[in-house]
This record gives structure tokens, C-alpha cells and sequence, in this order.
């Protein structure tokens, strides 16, 4: 069995991004103007978007679609800062995307 604590911490030095955290024993700094700006979860989640799309014939029609996502560790500090709903935006973009 691999790793089971998927999670990273996001640490900040005086409000910017210092660096993320690997699970374990870390120690953190308030008296540098360190803390833990908070925690993301690199799992495999999904997520079922509906949605209603017109067809080429002019009928309308309902979709399920479930979408599977997780956060790339390489790229956590980008998801941190720069998704402020990940579930809403995939929505939207699942939605705007979605042509039958």
C-alpha cells in the first residue's frame, strides 16, 4: 500500500507563498511570519455535473456527466491560489463545453 495522508499544506511567509508541505512532522515558524495558509487534498474526487444541451434537430436533451479530478502536486500551489470554487468552475465549464 502507498502513502495514505494525501494532503499538502500550503505555507505562507509574511502573506506569500513560501512553499508546500509533504505530510509529516513539519515545523512552521510564526515568530518568521510563517503559518499555514491552508490545506488541499491531492485524492481523486467526482463530481456529477447535469446538463441540458440543445442537438443539431433542435431537441433538447439532459446529461449526466461524472467527472473524475484531483489536484496535481506539482501544481498545488497554482490550485490553491488561483481556484477559488473548483466544483463550480468545472460546472461552468462542463456546461459551456457540452455540445451533442
Amino acid at each position: 500500500m502507498g502513502n495514505t495522508n494525501s494532503n499538502l499544506g500550503a505555507v505562507e511567509k509574511w502573506g506569500r507563498f513560501q512553499m508546500l508541505a509533504q505530510p509529516g512532522f513539519r515545523f512552521i515558524n510564526p515568530f518568521a511570519g510563517e503559518y499555514l495558509a491552508g490545506i488541499l487534498s491531492t485524492r481523486s474526487r467526482s463530481l456529477e455535473v447535469r446538463v441540458e444541451t440543445k442537438t443539431k434537430d433542435n431537441v433538447f436533451v439532459q446529461l449526466v456527466c461524472s467527472i473524475q479530478f484531483r489536484i496535481v502536486k506539482a501544481n498545488a500551489d497554482d490550485a490553491f491560489y488561483e481556484l477559488q470554487n473548483p466544483k463550480a468552475q468545472i460546472q461552468v465549464y462542463i456546461s459551456l463545453t457540452v455540445v451533442v
